[in-house]
């Protein structure tokens, strides 16, 4: 039946009964106002439209780039590390507190840690300076310096000046990103060389001590194994170890250099030789064809092995954005980037560095750290207590006629069967020509103390019978030999 007329002699309200809508719900009642009159009628909930959410800039997150050192990477148990390197090698520092407040407090600020990052970092997109200061204020906040603000700096530094000092690049105990990093999982390391990707020019002068050498190192030996943090102090003894730290290496000093450093240099395209880049800016001009951009189109002559031992060793490299224009020009049509007759040659380079990197996965699972036994793990206090008068006696009373005394190898013939047991790593090293479980047992004590001295306890193994089947099984699964061992085998 259809509802009366509405009239303005009618009752001022008037209720309409919703249609029938089957199994669904009955829908709102909605109130229309007509003039002075007043009607009710059923009618769809009104649903305000979203406004239409704005496009991402496609390189939206870029931040320091993909290829940059992990966030949670860790830091070496002992070096030192300018501040130039932090920011050029690990730039992803800025998300550390430890490393803020130690560059804040030795005079940089949010515009010269900015302008060191894109100075030496090849990033296709600018890291602008907003972004800078927010990563150094979470920083800070992560580390619990709250309402912390560059300006009042001082005062939350008030407490800590009698004792700071302003010459130290220990990074000794740095978290990979403040207290907050700690419920994060730490990073797996890196190979060595990687450090360099991304990388447009290297420190130089006073800004660079023993990382810059170190990389430099391993950009010219590619082949070698070697794994950030993991392998910082065997690196640092290849290249000569620890240089002298002189005044000009100070964070303040090496502040002082940059500061007339007004803006970063232009970004640049990627430099490797293999890929032909156009150096035709948005208008269409060759403006800088003799200066950056010829030197990367002279690049495209060389081969590629001189490419092998560039400033900026790359893993994948990035060609330079066209501009609209073009991409509408070369559409549907496949560009080749590569030279015909460097194409084998890169494959077989492509391979090499697969197989590389295969076996410094191996290399990295048979020289990774394994910890003791729970119950030998001793406080250090306890563990540095020496026990040399009772294994002295026992020597005494059964050692081998002829051995110069209990730290031989084979002081005992072997291992202790019985306690006193001693330590693997106080134990001389074996005969090289000696490939028994024994002395395998004991080279891999060695290269564990060697590794992980600190802040692992590879000193807690010893001799007993539990600890040298609990070895001899790590090596097998892990598959470790020592170089003498690989030697006899080859003969």
């Amino acid at each position: 039946m259809d509802p009366p007329p509405l009239s303005k002699t009618s009752s001022k309200y008037l209720t309409v009964a919703p249609p029938s809508l089957g199994h669904l719900p009955f829908p709102t009642i909605t109130t229309l106002h007509i003039g002075s009159a007043v009607a009710s009628a059923a009618g769809p909930p009104i649903l305000k439209s979203r406004p239409k959410a704005k496009p991402r800039n496609e390189h939206y997150g870029y931040g320091l780039g993909p290829r940059a050192p992990p966030r949670y990477l860790l830091f070496p148990a002992r070096a030192n590390i300018t501040a130039v390197e932090l920011l050029a090698y690990l730039p992803n520092s800025v998300h550390c507190g430890d490393v803020v407040c130690r560059l804040i407090t030795n005079g940089a600020s949010p515009h010269l840690l900015w302008s060191i990052v894109n100075t030496h970092r090849d990033l296709l997109v600018e890291w602008n300076q907003n972004t800078c200061r927010q990563a150094i204020y979470e920083a800070m906040h992560r580390a619990g310096y709250k309402n912390w603000r560059f300006k009042a700096h001082e005062t939350f530094h008030e407490g800590r000046k009698s004792t700071w000092d302003e010459s130290s690049l220990d990074v000794t105990g740095h978290l990979a990103s403040g207290p907050g990093g700690a419920k994060k999982t730490p990073a797996s390391d890196i190979p060595f060389k990687n450090l360099a990707v991304d990388v447009r020019r290297e420190p130089q002068g006073y800004d660079a001590l023993d990382l810059t050498r170190m990389v430099k190192h391993c950009v010219n030996n590619p082949h070698e194994p070697w794994f950030y943090p993991r392998d910082y102090d065997a690196v640092l003894r290849l290249v000569g170890g620890a240089a002298p730290i002189r005044h000009e290496h100070s964070d303040r000093q090496a502040f002082r250099r940059w500061i007339e450093v007004s803006r970063p240099p232009p970004l640049s395209a990627s430099t490797n030789s293999l890929l032909v880049i156009d150096g035709r800016n948005k208008k269409g001009s060759r403006e800088n064809s003799g200066g950056i951009v010829g030197d990367i189109l002279a690049l495209n002559k060389r081969r590629r092995t001189d490419t092998l031992l560039t400033a900026t060793p790359s893993m994948c490299e990035t060609v330079a954005p066209k501009t609209q224009q073009e991409s509408k020009k070369n559409k549907g049509r496949l560009e080749r980037t590569v030279r015909t007759g460097e194409e084998q040659e890169f494959a077989r380079i492509a391979r090499e560095d697969e197989n590389v990197m295969i076996q410094a996965s191996q290399y990295l699972l048979a020289t990774a750290y394994v910890a003791p036994p729970g119950k030998a793990i001793m406080p250090w206090k306890v563990a540095t207590e020496s026990d040399d008068e009772a294994i002295d006696l026992a020597f005494a009373r059964g050692g081998q006629v002829g051995e110069s005394g209990p730290r031989s190898a084979y002081a005992f013939g072997g291992p202790r069967r019985s306690p006193p047991y001693r330590q693997l790593y106080r134990i001389d090293l074996p005969d090289p020509a000696d490939i028994s479980a024994w002395a395998e047992n004991l080279r891999w004590a060695f290269a564990q103390n060697t590794l992980f001295r600190y802040p692992c306890r590879p000193d807690a193994w010893n001799e007993s019978p539990e600890h040298m089947e609990c070895i001899v099984q790590i090596r097998g699964d892990r598959g470790w030999k020592s170089d003498e061992f690989l030697a006899k085998e080859e003969k």
